[in-house]
């Protein structure tokens, strides 16, 4: 499996391996509104063991974004490579996302709002 799903306090944490398979990416949205529905309403998506994201990755997140929007789910990005930083300041999508260095920091973050 690419990914798992813990949790922390009222937090999802999605650990990603990574995001290259449209139908993997399905799986992982599916997991995620699975456990909105049991109150899990703040996530932080952990990208530590992504190596490498193209377009598919980025269309992931932007699923993601889309449905925080939609649903209220409060929304986090860790441990964001440089590569990933460049493709979100390439596509202009960085300002669109809440980034933090580690999952701890993403956490906090959560907390604070």
């Amino acid at each position: 499996m690419n990914y798992s799903i813990s949790h922390q306090d009222a937090v999802q944490i999605v650990a990603v391996q990574d995001l290259l398979s449209e139908f993997d990416n399905k799986k992982i949205l599916s997991d995620i509104e699975l456990h909105l529905e049991d109150g899990l309403n703040k996530l932080v998506v952990d990208l530590s063991r992504l190596d490498f994201m193209n377009s598919v990755g980025l269309n992931f997140l932007i699923a993601l974004m889309t449905k925080s929007r939609q649903s209220g789910l409060t929304l986090a990005v860790a441990n964001p490579s440089q590569q990933v930083l460049k493709l979100l300041e390439m596509t202009k999508l960085k300002s669109f996302f809440h980034l933090s260095p580690t999952v701890e920091a993403a956490l906090k973050s959560l907390s604070d709002n």
